[in-house]
């Protein structure tokens, strides 16, 4: 029996982001009907407590505690023994949402940029809610069209720390030609006309894996603007999730941990087929998916089969 997929969230430094904030109970939801396990981390992150998750989630931390040395160490190792991290900051970086997860995200070549992002003229509602159609190909940006990037920050990309065990991206950037930021430093905010700054980062860092977003409103149930429901968004947040779970580091591996992958069901089958959970049919969606795809493997063999007796 394969075993349940865990997800833990960072309960340690007072993140906005957490399992019972109601602002993301679409996100929150999605984790469940998808059959994960979700837990929590409080009183301090340790490598003890990582162990017990296949994902790990950091959501924006704010007005401390800030991460502790001891702690961001447990996090890298965490990655490099095979952990997958989500980090995710918001408009103003490290600065303005008073945390320090530029001290983490550096070690995979990532850095928060302390700003926001504006777009003259691709945006959902204002121009501080840019519309990002600007990909890298990537499984993250697969069937992507646009998605919303909120009151955001922005990244630094950093791959001078590349190795035959580290492959740091960027995979999404904002206009080439009617984007801008504005950036907060020592004096207060200061506009700059920059384009094509990155906006996601995609890290292979040993046999872990890391992605880094500057915005939370991407996972929010609070605005159909530019929240989970805008655009692509809930595309990318799946994506995203589905990425960072499927590692194999062997045939063995490959054989025994599942492929998570997001895909589009006819209306009607959904409906239909949460009527039969609620009903005790199947326990979640994943059991009824993989109990269709067995039939119609059994199907396909016997038709082989008789298509070679006759």
């Amino acid at each position: 029996m394969t075993k349940k997929i865990s997800i833990g969230f960072d309960h340690t430094h007072n993140n906005k982001l957490i399992i019972e904030n109601q602002a993301f109970t679409d996100f929150i939801q999605y984790l469940f009907d998808s059959g994960f396990q979700l837990g929590k981390i409080e009183a301090g992150i340790t490598s003890e407590k990582l162990a017990s998750y296949d994902l790990f989630i950091i959501g924006v931390p704010h007005l401390g505690p800030n991460l502790g040395l001891d702690e961001i160490k447990d996090l890298v190792d965490y990655v490099k023994n095979g952990g997958s991290l989500l980090i995710i900051n918001d408009g103003g970086g490290d600065y303005e949402n008073k945390n320090n997860l530029s001290e983490l995200t550096k070690n995979f070549g990532i850095s928060f940029n302390n700003d926001i992002l504006y777009d003259n003229k691709s945006f959902s509602q204002e121009n501080s809610h840019p519309i990002i159609k600007d990909f890298s190909p990537h499984y993250i940006t697969r069937d992507l069209n646009q998605f919303i990037h909120s009151n955001g920050c922005t990244l630094t990309v950093d791959k001078s720390i590349e190795d035959e065990k580290i492959d740091v991206n960027s995979i999404a950037y904002s206009s080439e030609n009617t984007s801008w930021h504005s950036y907060l430093n020592e004096d207060g905010w200061h506009d700059e006309s920059l384009q094509h700054l990155p906006i996601i980062g995609a890290v292979h860092y040993d046999i872990g894996k890391v992605v880094t977003i500057g915005n939370l409103s991407i996972f929010s149930s609070l605005n159909k603007l530019y929240g989970i429901s805008a655009a692509d968004n809930f595309k990318l947040v799946s994506n995203v999730i589905s990425w960072l779970l499927n590692k194999a580091g062997s045939e063995e591996e490959r054989a025994l941990k599942p492929i998570f992958s997001t895909v589009a069901i006819s209306q009607d089958l959904f409906y239909w087929t949460k009527d039969m959970i609620n009903l005790g049919r199947w326990k979640n969606l994943e059991e009824a998916i993989n109990f269709a795809l067995r039939i119609v493997k059994l199907r396909l063999k016997e038709s082989k089969k008789n298509d070679k007796d006759e």
